[in-house]
C-alpha cells in the first residue's frame, strides 16, 4: 500500500456493513448535505442511560466524513465539539453535515445532532479536514 493510498473496504466503524462490532449506520447525502437519523442502546452508554460523549464526537465526525466527493479521502486534522444536551439511550436523533469552506486540499466542515421529538440540539461540531485525491493506476 502507498504512503498516501487510503482504500475503502467496507469495514468503517460507523457505516460499514462488513464490520461485525460496527453501527452499521446509513448517511446518505441531501443536497449538499449528509444526513442520517437513528437511535442508539444501551451498549453505547457512558453513564446509566446516557450516551457516551466520544460516541457523539465519532458519529459528528463521521457526518462531516461523509461529505466527501467520490474521488475524495477526508482525514480529520482538528475536530472541536460542543455539547448542549445529554443523549440518552433510545432517543431518536438526526445528525447533519455541510461544509462550511471549501478549498482543494483543505475543507472546514460543521455538524450538529439534534433530537427528533422536540428538535433540541444535542451537539455540534467543526472540524478541519484534510482532502486526499485517490490515486488513479
Amino acid at each position: 500500500m502507498k504512503d498516501r493510498e487510503l482504500r475503502r473496504d467496507n469495514y468503517c466503524f460507523v457505516c460499514g456493513t462488513e464490520n461485525p462490532r460496527g453501527m452499521k449506520l446509513k448517511f446518505e447525502k441531501r443536497g449538499n448535505e449528509s444526513y442520517a437519523r437513528f437511535s442508539l442502546p444501551k451498549y453505547y452508554q457512558g453513564y446509566d442511560g446516557i450516551i457516551h460523549g466520544g460516541i457523539i464526537s465519532l458519529l459528528l465526525d463521521e457526518a462531516m466524513a461523509y461529505l466527501q466527493k467520490p474521488e475524495e479521502r477526508f482525514l480529520t486534522g482538528k475536530i472541536t465539539v460542543k455539547f448542549h444536551t445529554p443523549l440518552k439511550v433510545e432517543e431518536e436523533v438526526e445528525v447533519r453535515g455541510w461544509i462550511k469552506e471549501n478549498r482543494k486540499k483543505l475543507k472546514v466542515t460543521r455538524a450538529k445532532m439534534v433530537r427528533v421529538s422536540d428538535g433540541k440540539l444535542i451537539a455540534e461540531a467543526e472540524a478541519l479536514m484534510f482532502v486526499l485525491l485517490e490515486e488513479k493506476e
